[in-house]
């Protein structure tokens, strides 16, 4: 439907407004003059500032003769139709001071990664928040001022009670279509008051649309005195002009009277150039939105949501992580072999040219696309899978932080600060009461110490270090943390020892040994002492190759390649295990749309579980699992995983 309002005329009009008194004719304006004896055209066009070719071409048969008592039209300057065009595509949303961003920090995040978050400088945020210089906590409030929409961008809106998809696309002049684009955390059936979302204000400007079309419009004016026997038909019969047109030019006439005098407009049929904004019918109902969301998603019809295309980008093809990853892809592939979806498995090497490698994945279409970097995560995959709606999953580079800003990004082990964060609280929490004993020289790269030992009373922290370890004095009364800074294995060996001594000493004290994250590289060596000494490892995974799961993976692993999978940390044959066991089933149940969780647990992951969740409505997917690896006596070792 092409709706609008009128631009004025290409004619001028006076610049003070005549008195005198006016007639909508078709729904338009004009001021009409009842011409009086001795009056001429041109005195009563400079009387009124009137524009005289104008004035003759709109009042041709009443210009010719001037006879008194006749009118001449004129418009009002409203009148004439030069283009229509729907106020959706002309008039701009208000650039007033948008509302602030009100952000609850989570836990692990930082002020720069909010900043990336909300694609604003760190500065902005220490203006709006002076005391975020000094850290923020997982649960305060951040109000950021944003800049008004009117700068370019996108405004960030806490969804109001009684808002819609829709509302939001009217109020701001986009689409629904852009706002989920914008937001593919957001569905008809999850959008709901508190939640933030962000909008491309006026984007529907790049919908405008211009045609020509035929519309009818007022060519001349006239007007007639009525006769004693006139009616519409008789005077319709002699003006030539339709009865309806002429009771639509007088509608204030019921039937015409004698010395009646009516509007007798001449209607010419012209071509118009018309603009517009295409809309969608689709934006205006639950199930049309769904249908858009899906095409957004790329979620395929029924007969397509079993088939998994899967990209695997190596790093580097020939290192042992990249081979032993992909056997233990290939490995799960083998226990899929009975499963009802289809499954395409393409590898690429990673080291090739860039433009190379993205005509490939562009020819490829995968579902997924899995890479195995492990520092300097290549942007590029990440911008091709925003602008293709595919996820990319990042399996091992710790540092990446893409997943903040973009929506395709999937991190698959948590970034330090968060990690970091997880832990030291998770300790703080379930032994912060017990005598805390740091162990060793400080190490200021230790980020779980910093956030553990902040929580903590600094009168009930003692310091020692590892030589002196044997002689710290404790009662079997007490319980205690050792907390170890550590990571060279001779020094942790010396730990081990003196732990070993104190508990000689007093064999009923309650000790807990937090031991660095990379001690999990020495589990093969030291295990029975890590038992005896009570040591608790924070990791991001862990393989235990002693439960039925892991067992079972490394006798299929064996039986494919003739050998069992290479000892690393995280071991990257169950990496890859877990990986296809993980995103192959659910790109397969959720047809590509990783919002809707898929129920993974009858697959058996070895080595780490994957719980996926957005960092925001607009940001990528993080895993959040974290654990601490208990090591008991007897060999027994406890897998806990954080909440």
């Amino acid at each position: 439907m092409i709706s609008g309002f009128l631009l004025t005329a290409a004619t001028s009009a006076a610049a003070a407004e005549p008195e005198l008194p006016k007639v909508e004719i078709l729904g338009k304006e004009y001021y009409y003059h009842e011409i009086k004896k001795g009056e001429s055209i041109y005195g009563i066009a400079k009387q009124h500032g009137w524009d005289l070719d104008e004035l003759v071409r709109l009042n041709p048969t009443t210009a010719s003769d001037m006879a008194k008592g006749s009118r001449l039209y004129y418009p009002t300057g409203r009148v004439t139709v030069v283009k229509e065009i729907d106020p959706q595509s002309q008039q701009e949303a208000p650039a007033k001071e948008p509302e602030p961003i009100r952000h609850l920090v989570k836990r692990g995040e930082t002020v720069y990664g909010i900043a990336r978050q909300y694609n604003i400088p760190v500065e902005t945020i220490y203006a709006s928040c002076p005391n975020a210089k000094y850290g923020i906590k997982a649960g305060e409030t951040l109000e950021i001022r944003q800049p008004s929409s009117s700068q370019g961008g996108f405004l960030y809106y806490e969804i109001k009670p009684g808002d819609t998809l829709y509302g939001l696309s009217q109020r701001y002049h986009t689409s629904v279509e852009d706002i989920l684009k914008a937001n593919p955390g957001i569905s008809e059936r999850n959008f709901k008051s508190g939640d933030t979302v962000r909008i491309a204000v006026n984007s529907n400007a790049r919908r405008i649309h211009t045609e020509l079309v035929e519309e009818e419009r007022v060519a001349s004016l006239d007007s007639y005195k009525v006769g004693k026997k006139d009616d519409w038909n008789s005077i319709a019969e002699k003006t030539g002009v339709a009865v309806e047109t002429l009771k639509e030019a007088n509608e204030n006439v019921g039937s015409p009277r004698k010395n009646d005098v009516v509007n007798i407009p001449v209607i010419e049929t012209v071509k118009v150039e018309k603009e517009y904004v295409e809309s969608d019918p689709r934006e205006q109902t639950a199930e049309g939105i769904r249908e858009l969301y899906d095409s957004i998603h790329n979620v395929s019809g029924t007969e397509e949501l079993n088939r998994v295309k899967v990209a695997l980008i190596l790093d580097d093809p020939a290192s042992k992580k990249d081979i032993e990853f992909t056997r233990g892809f290939l490995t799960a592939l083998d226990g899929m072999k009975d499963t009802p979806y289809k499954i395409d498995f393409k590898v690429i090497d990673g080291r090739g040219n860039q433009d190379k490698t993205t005509a490939v994945l562009k020819e490829y279409e995968p579902t997924i696309v899995i890479s195995t970097a492990d520092k300097d995560f290549p942007v590029y995959l990440a911008e091709l899978g925003d602008s293709n709606g595919v996820e990319v999953v990042n399996v091992f580079d710790l540092k990446n932080e893409l997943s903040e800003g973009n929506q395709s990004i999937i991190q698959l082990l948590p970034s330090a600060t968060y990690f970091n964060q997880q832990i030291g609280e998770e300790l703080a929490g379930s032994y912060g009461n017990r005598r805390i004993v740091v162990v060793g020289g400080k190490d200021s790269g230790d980020g779980i110490a910093e956030v553990f030992l902040s929580k903590v009373p600094a009168s009930n922290v003692d310091n020692v270090s590892v030589s002196n370890l044997s002689t710290y004095t404790i009662s079997p009364d007490k319980e205690y943390l050792f907390y170890c800074y550590p990571t060279r294995k001779d020094e942790v060996a010396d730990i081990l020892q003196g732990v070993e001594n104190l508990k000689e000493n007093e064999p009923f004290a309650d000790i807990v040994v937090i031991g660095r994250q990379n001690w999990v590289t020495l589990a093969d060596s030291y295990a029975d002492k890590f038992g005896e000494a009570g040591v608790i490892i924070p990791s991001r995974v862990w393989f235990d190759t002693e439960s039925s799961a892991g067992k079972k993976f490394i006798r299929t692993f064996n039986s494919l390649f003739g050998a069992a999978p290479m000892k690393s940390f995280p071991n990257f044959a169950a990496s890859g295990y877990d990986v296809a066991n993980f995103f192959i089933p659910s790109a397969a149940k959720n047809g590509g749309d990783f919002n809707k969780k898929y129920d993974v647990t009858d697959k058996e992951m070895v080595q780490s579980e994957i719980r996926l969740d957005r960092v925001s409505n607009w940001g990528g997917f993080i895993n959040q699992v974290g654990y601490l690896v208990r090591f008991r006596p007897g060999g027994y070792i406890e897998r806990i995983m954080l909440k």
